[in-house]
């Protein structure tokens, strides 16, 4: 395995030292024991951020040797490293074999004898604190409605906020649902405030229905694409990072702007984050 610190070689000692005695974050220490609560994980830990480009492991629950306690890189390396660079769930069935991460870690993870990974960002307010990690020593295929009760299970424990998985967004049918029940409930709801707050989620939501962006029909994957290009990926490197073909990766861009009702990548990713389903 390639020297940690190699990763790390660039960041100034001064920075380091400015955050080398700050003390373990309660919120994180919160996250780590409601991951570790869920059924299937046998490992919990996170990752703090001693500097804006750096994280380090720690704050370990259910581990065996403590070979990732400690381990500090860069944000972007790993799993973890990946989910603050982007700031979205992710998640890896095997991740020693998963060739959309980088891998100094795996000599440490296997350590630990662990194969499927999760991992969310944990914030507060518009602060990213670092990412809470659940782990099993078998390959598991984690999906999306799992990562969405991991989101919801952090968030009541820590109070913090999370990003929903990627894809998570009312479908057109679920708008239309939701306004119905809005307009039915509210001839009963005598508090003028509160019928105030209804209507105002009334008109939100027929705004979000009529919206030139049919984004609501957005798939998880086009969402994916579109978070990447927004990032400034191309093609390629979108293609790399999501272990699809060039073509695929078109596919799903040439869709997505077709939902949105955009001329370009630009265009789309703009009117995405005008509609909140891209930060």
């Amino acid at each position: 395995m390639s020297s940690i610190s190699s990763h790390t070689e660039n960041i100034e000692v001064a920075e380091m030292a400015a955050t080398s005695t700050s003390g373990p974050d309660p919120q994180l220490e919160r996250a780590v024991r409601a991951v570790a609560a869920l059924d299937v994980v046998d490992m919990a830990f996170a990752a703090s951020m001693p500097s804006p480009r750096t994280f380090r492991l720690g704050y370990m629950h259910g581990h065996r040797v403590g070979s990732m306690d400690g381990l500090e890189t860069a944000v972007g390396a790993g799993l973890g490293g990946k989910v603050l660079a982007l700031d979205r769930p992710l998640a890896v069935a095997d991740y020693a074999r998963d060739p959309g991460i980088t891998h100094q870690f795996d000599q440490a993870v296997a350590a630990e004898g662990l194969h499927a990974v999760f991992a969310l960002p944990v914030r507060a307010g518009n602060e990213l604190r670092g990412a809470v990690y659940g782990a099993v020593r078998r390959p598991v295929d984690f999906g999306e409605r799992f990562l969405r009760g991991a989101v919801r299970a952090v968030r009541l424990a820590t109070g913090t906020t999370t990003t929903e998985p990627a894809g998570v967004v009312l479908g057109a049918d679920e708008v239309a649902e939701l306004r119905a029940i809005l307009e039915a409930t509210r001839p009963a709801v005598a508090d003028t405030a509160v019928r105030a707050r209804l209507d105002r989620w009334a008109s939100r939501l027929e705004r979000h229905d009529h919206s030139g962006a049919a984004g609501a029909a957005l798939s998880a994957r086009e969402l994916e694409v579109l978070g990447l290009v927004a990032l400034g990926c191309g093609n390629a490197e979108v293609a790399r990072r999501l272990l699809l073909s060039v073509e695929t990766v078109k596919s799903y861009l040439k869709s997505a702007m077709a939902k949105l009702d955009s001329h370009t990548r630009s265009e789309a990713v703009h009117r995405a984050r005008a509609a909140g389903w891209l930060s």
